[in-house]
């Protein structure tokens, strides 16, 4: 009699797209280069070949998106959007203002009016996918889904959405923070959400505020061209 296959580890569907998302952003740093000069132009088809590449793996590791519901209501819904667009402002105002560290890395700064036509709205296009859609959803299964509640217990499937310590608060906004360049306020960022996790008991919420704040980033960088937050 053959033996039912075994279920994968609960772990597993949050920490491969948001591993796998981490290991192609390492490539597409050596792919491609920065500023706007011909080298930079790798940069658009790594980014491309990275959205194109982890959109199914976390459509494959769908189990995991069972943690969203229920949606939260409108209250908690407009704190969250609140929440992301004061993460935004955090994140411009400050920039400047903290000292930078080296082994955080940099990001690539791509100017897309190299491209021409077509090209270049299809990029804009594909980043702003990446930015409010799928970024989001992969960052906030991981860190406010699974890494907080992992931290309060490694059995973390029996800890309710939305039980956030101060211990599971502070290392997963540091973690957080050691992730991006701008480490301040992403600091800031990874306790705010955390915040919004305890009040709204939703990982939907921060969802939402994660894809405001990065939508409101997103629109300030085409309008300004401060390609630096791109």
């Amino acid at each position: 009699m053959t033996e039912p296959a075994s279920a994968p580890h609960p772990v597993l569907p949050y920490v491969v797209p948001m591993f796998g998302f981490l290991a192609l952003t390492s490539l597409e740093g050596h792919l491609s280069g920065t500023g706007s000069g011909p080298a930079s132009l790798g940069y658009p088809l790594a980014y491309t070949l990275k959205v194109a590449l982890v959109t199914p793996l976390a459509w494959a590791c769908r189990s995991s998106w069972r943690d969203l519901a229920p949606w939260p209501g409108v209250r908690s819904l407009a704190l969250a959007a609140a929440v992301g667009l004061l993460v935004a402002v955090l994140w411009v105002g400050l920039d400047g203002l903290y000292p930078t560290l080296g082994f955080l890395g940099t990001r690539a700064g791509f100017d897309p009016n190299v491209l021409k036509g077509p090209a270049r709205w299809g990029f804009v296009a594909v980043r702003f996918v990446g930015l409010v859609a799928l970024v989001p959803l992969i960052e906030e299964l991981f860190w406010r889904s699974f890494l907080i509640r992992w931290l309060v217990d490694p059995e973390f499937t029996k800890v309710p959405i939305g039980r956030v310590t101060p211990t599971a608060a502070l290392v997963t906004s540091a973690l957080f923070a050691a992730a991006h360049p701008e480490w301040l306020p992403a600091l800031i960022t990874g306790l705010a959400w955390a915040w919004l996790l305890g009040q709204t008991r939703s990982v939907s919420a921060c969802l939402v505020s994660h894809a405001s704040a990065n939508l409101a980033l997103g629109l300030y960088v085409i309008t300004t061209g401060d390609w630096k937050y791109w």
